[in-house]
């Protein structure tokens, strides 16, 4: 049976992907070696599952529709950029959302249970919801990229409506990853 690269995700309203483009538009202009993600293909991530077989795909949804269980619809902020592991040492450059009301975390504590049932190892790190935008590649520009995220790092980028989560299947392309969407889950 053959296997397929696969998470789970909250996808992004046109307003959060505009601002993301406004922003990596401006980081473009430095002087940095950093691979940028699409805007489109951008998303909050819950679970990377990684290769799955594609027989299970039906388990793992029951996994996740039990996993949204309970969970209704809410707003939450996307504000903040920084970066991992941290910003005078920028690998990866992010956007931050903020999840005061605390159910981000704990729907992704239900969706991280719900796989480790299935064998899906959990995550160790503690969960930091972000978005992506960049991996840097090298310190080429690091002092000017350091310099734009402290400038930035209360940036207000909108808000998020999360009223469904995605089982997205990836593929690596030379040209970056494709997303399908294997199924969704809507949050009442």
């Amino acid at each position: 049976m053959s296997t397929i690269r696969s998470f789970i995700a909250i996808p992004l309203n046109a307003e959060i992907i505009f601002h993301l483009e406004k922003a990596q538009k401006e980081l473009r202009a430095l002087p940095t070696d950093v691979k940028w993600v699409n805007p489109t293909s951008i998303h909050l991530t819950l679970k990377f599952l990684g290769n799955v077989e594609e027989g299970n795909v039906e388990d793992i949804a029951r996994g996740i529709q039990n996993g949204v269980k309970g969970v209704k619809t809410w707003s939450t902020a996307v504000r903040n950029m920084g970066a991992f592991p941290f910003l005078k040492n920028p690998r990866v450059v992010w956007i931050g959302i903020e999840d005061q009301s605390g159910q981000l975390v704990r729907l992704q504590n239900q969706i991280e249970q719900e796989m480790s049932k299935l064998g899906f190892a959990e995550e160790k790190r503690t969960f930091s919801p972000h978005l992506t935008l960049g991996r840097v590649r090298s310190s080429r520009g690091k002092d000017e990229l350091v310099k734009y995220l402290l400038d930035e790092r209360e940036r207000v980028f909108g808000e998020i409506n999360v009223d469904r989560v995605i089982l997205f299947k990836s593929e690596l392309k030379p040209t970056g990853a494709i997303y399908t969407v294997l199924k969704e889950f809507t949050l009442h």
